[in-house]
């Protein structure tokens, strides 16, 4: 066995081992590392050369790291040897290879996304004259490295981006509109990271896939002057940046700090070139550890749910609890066609008008009758989406006078929208088991002025007015959930000048209103979504991104995408093959013979079951080196 230390053969101290430990991702997010590794320095000179230059302050500060490479026969590991302790006789180390090498280096833990500079177009691309709105939606990626759509600050109640429609129906910039403000592809802001950070990026994965088309949308106004892409993303490490990437896109990053590359591969493809493995050679019959938890750190066995993304519809878009008790009832159409066939019939309730000879009478009710079949839920099994109706607008059409109460009675015509539930929902393992959050969230998307359809919302913060657009009601009692309003934004003042009162000055009002709480940041999560030139005109409506492979119109056309970002997919999907149901409340342990430290990814089959495996450890000895008996731990695929 050789241990060669920043080029120069290291010697162990005589009659020592140590214990390698070749860890499974999925349950720790490492991968191989040893235990502590002793070189003696008293009376070895070869070792003296490689390390008698330390000092214990150096040590205590765990700045001591050293390319490291370990060869036995057929085995190679090339990674970092960390020093733990030192002294006159002999120093402790600890050899740290791939994801555990990239976890205990710091690099990036105190490098902050939102502080980096990643650009912006310039002044001049930033006019809307320097660019049609069609032709700036029309070329995607990588032709464009980001896009100006239309979206609203909900925090003022502003459009940004706005657009009008020609006497052709096209769109084109509204007339009012100054500055255009834009959403970055993902790849672009990776990209930006690794220049900025002087490290090559390897994303070959990522762009012959879906998240190719993946566009932030966090955006600022055009007032504020924020042109850095950095400053609308969350006060994230660059670590903590790249672990939500992985939660969300099912992958792992490898950062090489040595070689200064960041590459990144969907574990479901990892999983895909890793053979399963029979074990023929058990030395003992296992031991087992039994809990009373059904709980792992395997990430099969946790829950996956989405963060808040604060739009107003979140709690329709994310109700799995609804679904499970209720998905037995709903009613069952084998294709959305079908469904939205129906819904057609529905779009109106509140009023029923009956006529019997020459006789006409009039019926009013809140809502759906009673008994009404379109108060429940409803499935397409051909795009596996449940639904509901969804009342957006009331139109007063009738008062009754109830003279005994001496009151008006007001009676409305509701207008309905067939909406998607539940596309955001957990990916549910086990009710009892651990919630990961993903902070990468779907965008909010919302519906605007009516004919004109969905487009991006964001709640940009402190900095806007507190205008809302949930409802609003006109002269006439007609209600409506939402409007679109233009102009300058007014940033929170709401000191009513109307009736003389004093104009104070920015400054003065500034310390009037006394410390404020500031955040790190305008936003604390990423809000995502998809864009292909493809998706620009949506029957006529707003160009916004996709979220899901299905959206229903007000028309109840559709609008249909080849991606979606459902955590609570079928079983069937391709990208949660490298994961299975295990059975977490028995850890085995086996000791087997092998001449080859298996890789923990794979399948394992002892004695005619099928196992997941945790870890493998592995003992090396000072003169013969790797041992053939290991020892795993394993639990049951069930």
């Amino acid at each position: 066995m050789e241990i060669i230390i920043n080029g120069q053969q290291a010697y162990l101290k005589k009659n020592t081992s140590f214990e390698y430990i070749s860890e499974n991702p999925l349950f720790t997010g490492s991968d191989s590392y040893t235990l502590t590794i002793t070189f003696p320095l008293k009376d070895c000179p070869q070792n003296i050369r490689i390390f008698g230059h330390l000092h214990r302050q150096d040590v205590a500060k765990n700045k001591v790291v050293f390319n490291c490479d370990i060869r036995d026969k057929e085995f190679f590991k090339s990674g970092s040897i960390v020093i733990t302790q030192i002294s006159e006789v002999e120093v402790k180390t600890q050899f740290l290879e791939g994801r555990s090498e990239q976890n205990f280096n710091d690099t990036f833990d105190d490098v902050y996304l939102n502080q980096l500079n990643l650009g912006y177009p310039d002044a001049e691309e930033r006019k809307p004259s320097s660019i049609t709105a069609e032709s700036a939606w029309d070329t995607g990626y990588p032709m464009r490295k980001w896009v100006p759509l239309p979206w609203v600050n909900n925090t003022s109640g502003n459009m940004h981006n706005a657009v009008e429609k020609d006497a052709y129906g096209d769109f084109k910039w509204s007339s009012e509109l100054k500055t255009l403000t834009f959403q970055p592809y993902l790849l672009h802001i990776l990209n930006k990271i690794c220049q900025v950070m002087g490290y090559k990026g390897h994303f070959e994965e990522i762009e012959n896939s879906k998240w190719k088309y993946l566009i932030i949308c966090n955006t600022l106004p055009a007032a504020w002057a924020a042109w850095n892409f950095a400053v609308a993303l969350p006060h994230w490490s660059l670590t903590e940046f790249f672990e939500e990437l992985e939660k969300l896109m099912r992958g792992e990053f490898s950062i090489n700090h040595k070689a200064k590359t960041i590459s990144f591969q969907f574990s479901h493809k990892l999983a895909s070139k890793t053979r399963n493995v029979h074990i023929e050679r058990v030395v003992n019959k296992y031991q087992v550890e039994v809990s009373r938890e059904n709980k792992s750190d395997y990430i099969g066995s946790t829950n996956l749910v989405y963060a808040d993304n604060d739009d107003r519809m979140w709690a329709y878009k994310s109700c799995q609890w609804y679904i499970d008790e209720h998905k037995d009832e709903a009613n069952e159409y084998n294709t959305l066609s079908a469904l939205l066939n129906f819904a057609k019939t529905q779009k109106t309730c509140g009023v029923e008008t009956h006529t019997s000879g020459r006789r006409t009478t009039t019926a009013y009710s809140r809502g759906y009758p009673r008994g009404a079949e379109a108060h429940g839920l409803f499935y397409a099994k051909d795009v596996d989406t449940y639904f509901i109706f969804w009342c957006y607008k009331a139109e007063l059409v009738d008062t009754t006078h109830l003279y005994s109460q001496d009151m008006d009675y007001n009676w409305y015509r509701y207008t309905n929208r067939l909406i998607p539930v539940n596309q955001f929902g957990r990916k549910v393992v086990d009710k009892d088991a651990e919630d990961v959050e993903l902070n990468i969230v779907p965008v909010w998307l919302d519906y605007t002025d009516e004919g004109m359809g969905s487009c991006i919302f964001l709640e940009c913060g402190e900095m806007g007015s507190a205008v809302s657009w949930t409802k609003e009601t006109d002269a006439n009692g007609n209600t409506t959930s939402s409007s679109t309003t233009s102009g300058r934004e007014t940033y929170g003042d709401e000191t009513d000048y109307n009736s003389g009162a004093l104009a104070q000055t920015t400054t003065g009002k500034a310390i009037a209103l006394g410390e404020q709480e500031k955040s790190d940041a305008y936003f604390d999560k990423i809000y995502v979504g998809f864009w292909m030139n493809g998706n620009t005109n949506v029957h006529g409506g707003l160009p916004h991104p996709m979220v899901d492979k299905v959206e229903i119109n007000d028309d109840f056309s559709y609008n249909s995408c080849s991606y979606s970002l459902r955590i609570n997919q079928a079983k069937n999907d391709v990208t949660l093959n490298y994961i299975y149901k295990i059975d977490n409340k028995k850890k085995y342990t086996f000791s087997f013979l092998s001449d080859n430290i298996p890789d923990p990814r794979a399948v394992f089959f002892i004695e005619g079951s099928k196992y997941v495996c945790e870890k493998i450890t592995a003992t090396f000895h000072e003169d013969t080196g790797k041992s053939q008996l290991l020892k795993g731990v394993f639990y049951k695929v069930i």
